[in-house]
């Protein structure tokens, strides 16, 4: 697809810039007017190759003739970019999403892609186990954020106290929790894909080797009894794009699943797209997606596992959500 045919906004603040570039953009079109633009928010993660299929390769753009990819950077952005208008849809952690429409945003979950790929790291390979992490430092980025949530939930799950037997120190990203890994400012670290494979790669640029010591997949199905997979991330969309144009919404449904079927058989290519979208070289992402597990379901059909999800991550924090579940409209069928 011609790079013309889209236009990139690089979100250089959290919500300054957004806010008011935002008051520019037309009131969207009531139903049975054409959706003359897409916003569509993407980080620097795998969940960013879906939407570069849809951006570039897929039929969305015939009924829509704007597509803009959005790339942001923290949960600040990503806040900002669907509260302000600029973007109506984005790819964010499905804890995000559930959190906004707590609060009376106009938002719904319409999908969830990514089934868990947070992993924990470190130089050590004696750790085999939560129990081998007691008195260890543990680097985690973004305070408060879904993937601490789910470190302490599964650690507590271990037999293990976080705030006692463990020492963890918050950093402002992934990257930040990378830099202080490799210099021994920490004995392990919390990682999500493709960061991991990304500082893995680094790592043996630096002659420090480190290790897939703990998979949270596979923890979170031993201590839940569950299929070893957590609904992390997936695709939020604004609730009017839902109720003024269902067939826009039914046609990213059906390219979104598309796009899943051409990663799987064309790695090497979807590597290549992602790198457009990544700041990564081509090899590390197809490294990531060796490690990734993909899957389509709409919010409807993932709503037990999600609200399995979101409860687990209540008994962490009972405050979590306004300490209730989403009712039934956040969910999207398709």
């Amino acid at each position: 697809m011609p790079y013309n045919r889209r236009r990139f906004l690089q979100i250089m603040t959290a919500s300054g810039l957004v806010v008011a570039s935002s008051c520019d953009r037309q009131t969207p079109p009531s139903q049975g007017q054409q959706l003359s633009s897409l916003g569509i928010g993407g980080s620097p993660i795998l969940i960013a190759i879906p939407l570069a299929y849809l951006i570039e390769e897929s039929r969305l753009l015939q009924k829509v003739p704007n597509l803009e990819f959005i790339p942001i950077r923290n949960h600040e952005q990503m806040k900002a970019l669907l509260t302000s208008g600029q973007g109506q849809m984005a790819a964010n952690p499905t804890l995000l999403s559930a959190g906004l429409y707590q609060k009376e945003f106009p938002l719904r979950l319409l999908n969830v892609m990514i089934w868990g790929n947070i992993y924990v790291l470190s130089p050590d390979s004696s750790i085999a186990t939560w129990e081998d992490l007691r008195g260890k430092s543990v680097l985690i980025p973004f305070q408060g954020s879904m993937p601490e949530m789910i470190f302490r939930f599964l650690a507590t799950q271990a037999g293990l106290n976080p705030d006692e037997d463990l020492t963890i120190v918050s950093t402002q990203d992934f990257q930040s929790t990378a830099q202080l890994l490799l210099v021994g400012q920490g004995e392990a670290g919390v990682f999500a894909e493709p960061r991991a494979s990304a500082v893995v790669a680094k790592g043996k640029e630096q002659n420090i080797e480190l290790f897939y010591t703990l998979d949270f997949r596979e923890t979170w199905g031993e201590v839940t009894g569950q299929t070893a997979r957590f609904p992390q991330a997936g695709v939020s969309i604004l609730k009017s794009l839902t109720d003024q144009h269902p067939d826009v919404v039914e046609l990213i449904h059906a390219e979104l699943r598309n796009s899943l079927d051409w990663i799987q058989e064309n790695p090497t290519a979807a590597a290549e797209l992602g790198s457009k979208y990544m700041d990564l070289p081509p090899a590390v992402i197809e490294q990531s997606l060796a490690k990734n597990r993909f899957e389509y379901l709409s919010a409807a059909e993932a709503q037990s596992e999600l609200e399995v999800f979101y409860q687990s991550l209540m008994q962490v924090n009972p405050k979590l959500l306004g300490g209730k579940l989403p009712n039934t409209d956040f969910y999207v069928e398709g």
